[in-house]
């Protein structure tokens, strides 16, 4: 018996020595799964209802592989759960609680915000002017521009190893843009600080403050829940003021049009009415706000395509989904999905068709305001909320009274979504329509 256990024991450790290679892989194979598997029962442990992940992709496969668009995606997710107050996804390994009902989406943007002060957001390595931003203090048309070599560098970073992103020199930005952005606004600042110039408009104000807290002792900053403000936290401000009006207001106009080319009638009556309230009198902030019929529908243009599908919190306090037994601990995410709720035909019936009359007198009175959320909500809601409708509303007075929009050869209805980009809406093809001159 001694003699078979020692040939027993030779022949293993033979084995170990000749093919460790192997047995290396196999346990560097083994620990890789249960790692990135280990988070898989977290929502089944909770009683939360969830969609399967496969291992790396989590819940995101339909996504990742170009399949989907995030607007897409997300209203699949929405209809995956429709009926249940609550649901969860994997984002990877890392689960993501969605809330549906609608006291629920109130109570964690709203009345119990203080749980979920923050967003979430990756911590990158990046300038300050982008990491100094609104959206980050607990952010032209390519500024969001990826490559798909650093999509996939940024997934493939996400999925194996999310820690070591604020190590690595990665933007969700593109870096030549937000550069060449940053260079004309630093030549801003000079050329007012130099010439004494002064403005009515946000840089000023910015620019007031900044010249303020030197005179002051700077203590505030220490007791006050704000960052006072530095070149940097200035330049981070004015850029993420650029870059959202730009981008949101561009998709609002881009799709407003659109729909104007596939409704003519809708034009027509559009039309006839800003010309009778605007006829004769001069523009103004008090005149835009008495344009209910173009209010009305630039809201159901953005209830049908909203810049983003989703918006999201992360816990700072632990929580319980109030009526639930369901524990969201600090670190964890909770989303709210913004396409899911605009189209869900218990709130608004007959979801696909396009009707502004949803958002006028009356009728918009008959729906919570938490249940519309092209701006996000609560006290963290989009900043530009007001300028934003401000703005478009200017530039659709002028384009309605002085331009005919119709269908051409290029234009699609419906819009196909764009499946390449990244989380802000844009059409596949393009958004095309002929343009005439009244």
């Amino acid at each position: 018996m001694g003699y078979e256990h020692y040939g027993g024991t030779k022949k293993i450790l033979s084995f170990v020595a000749e093919d460790w290679k192997l047995l290396l892989f196999l346990t560097i194979l083994f620990a890789l799964y249960f790692y990135y598997t280990s988070t898989f029962d977290f929502f089944e442990k909770k009683g939360v209802p969830y969609l399967k992940p496969t291992i790396f992709l989590g819940t995101l496969g339909p996504r990742l592989i170009g399949k989907r668009s995030f607007h897409d995606f997300q209203l699949d997710i929405y209809k995956h759960f429709q009926g249940k107050p609550y649901g969860g996804i994997f984002e990877g390994r890392r689960p993501n609680l969605y809330v549906f009902n609608p006291d629920l989406i109130k109570a964690v943007t709203i009345r119990d915000f203080d749980h979920f002060v923050d967003r979430n957001f990756l911590n990158l390595n990046q300038p300050r002017y982008l990491s100094r931003s609104l959206l980050h203090l607990k952010v032209a048309e390519k500024f969001n521009y990826m490559s798909k070599s650093k999509r996939f560098l940024i997934f493939f970073v996400l999925m194996f190893m999310p820690k070591i992103f604020q190590y690595l020199n990665i933007s969700l930005m593109h870096r030549e843009t937000c550069a060449e952005l940053m260079r004309m606004l630093k030549a801003a600042k000079a050329e007012r600080r130099q010439s004494g110039v002064r403005k009515n408009d946000f840089l000023q104000l910015l620019l007031d403050t900044y010249e303020e807290d030197k005179k002051s002792d700077n203590m505030k900053c220490k007791f006050l829940l704000f960052v006072c403000l530095d070149d940097d936290t200035i330049d981070a401000q004015a850029l993420l003021f650029l870059i959202a009006g730009y981008e949101t207001s561009g998709t609002l106009l881009s799709f407003a049009v659109h729909t104007l080319a596939i409704h003519p009638e809708l034009q027509e009556n559009l039309r006839a009415n800003i010309k009778e309230e605007t006829e004769g009198k001069e523009l103004s902030y008090d005149l835009l706000m008495q344009l209910p019929m173009l209010e009305g529908f630039l809201l159901e243009t953005l209830r049908i395509y909203p810049p983003f599908a989703l918006v999201d919190r992360l816990c700072v306090k632990e929580y319980t989904l109030p009526g639930t037994n369901v524990m969201v601990d600090v670190g964890d995410v909770v989303s709210v999905n913004i396409i899911g709720i605009h189209m869900d035909p218990n709130y608004y019936p007959e979801p696909e068709k396009f009707k502004p009359e949803r958002f006028m007198y009356d009728e918009k009175k008959n729906r919570p305001s938490h249940l519309f959320l092209p701006f996000g909500l609560g006290s963290r809601n989009c900043i530009g909320l007001r300028f934003a409708m401000l703005s478009v509303k200017t530039a659709m007075v002028a384009l309605v009274k002085n331009f005919k929009f119709s269908i051409c050869e290029k234009t699609e209805n419906p819009v196909k979504f764009s499946s390449s980009g990244g989380i802000l809406l844009k059409a596949e093809n393009g958004l095309w329509v002929r343009i005439e001159a009244l």
